[in-house]
């Protein structure tokens, strides 16, 4: 397991990884009796919670992450990339789940147009992308470095704590001339990541914070300031 690995691992360990993981949930609890494809699926997190009333299929690049997934699962676990979504059949899934992935490949729009063939009609993909302005708001409050905030607002690549460079991408880009389009979107980490971790250990915290989150997580512009978004797109 790698230093960047062990790093992701402990933030999924600390109450704000594990509260991102929650909202995510809250997102996709209806799901049930579909038919999914979880792509990037990392250590099998999502995955997992789909598969108690879903049929899953995970696809993950990193050998690494596989090997370090809890192991009594109850989904399918393959390892591979585009090359991999490329052999599957059209119209093999009615959900393609896709999150925190997309900043770290070449060419996104090249992912969104397999996730589009191997969807059904009237499919949706959920996809967690990381949002601009609340990178940069992050940078600023949090962190604290205005400098580092100002490369970003020049298209500057920014580092991440422990997944290495990534690059913001716009959706409406990425599906242009697909048969997709925004159904909604959600905002995540809209508060929490510009707090003090310091506030993050007391016992009632994850409980009080995640009740505020989803109460404007659909909301403008609490959701346009989020960190992360959430989008909900629908073939059509």
């Amino acid at each position: 397991m790698t230093a960047n690995l062990q790093a992701y691992k402990a933030h999924l360990q600390a109450p704000w990884g594990k509260l991102q993981y929650d909202i995510i949930f809250a997102f996709l609890e209806s799901l049930k009796g579909q038919k999914i494809l979880d792509f990037g699926s990392g250590f099998g997190i999502v995955a997992d919670f789909l598969a108690e009333k879903n049929q899953v299929t995970a696809i993950e690049p990193s050998s690494e992450m596989i090997a370090e997934r809890k192991q009594d699962f109850s989904y399918e676990q393959l390892q591979g990339s585009l090359d991999l979504l490329q052999s599957l059949p059209d119209q093999s899934f009615d959900i393609i789940v896709c999150h925190n992935v997309l900043e770290y490949v070449s060419d996104p729009a090249l992912y969104l147009t397999e996730f589009s063939r191997l969807l059904k009609k009237d499919g949706k993909i959920s996809l967690v992308k990381h949002h601009e302005v609340g990178r940069i708001m992050h940078t600023v409050v949090f962190e604290n470095a205005p400098e580092k905030a100002q490369q970003l607002l020049v298209g500057q690549e920014y580092q991440t704590h422990s997944m290495g460079a990534a690059k913001v991408y716009q959706v409406s880009e990425v599906i242009s001339g697909l048969p997709l389009e925004v159904e909604d979107y959600q905002g995540v980490r809209i508060f929490y990541g510009l707090q003090s971790n310091d506030y993050k250990t007391a016992p009632d915290w994850a409980e009080k914070m995640l009740e505020m989150e989803l109460a404007v997580c659909n909301k403008s512009p609490y959701r346009d300031i989020a960190a992360f978004q959430h989008v909900w797109l629908s073939k059509h």
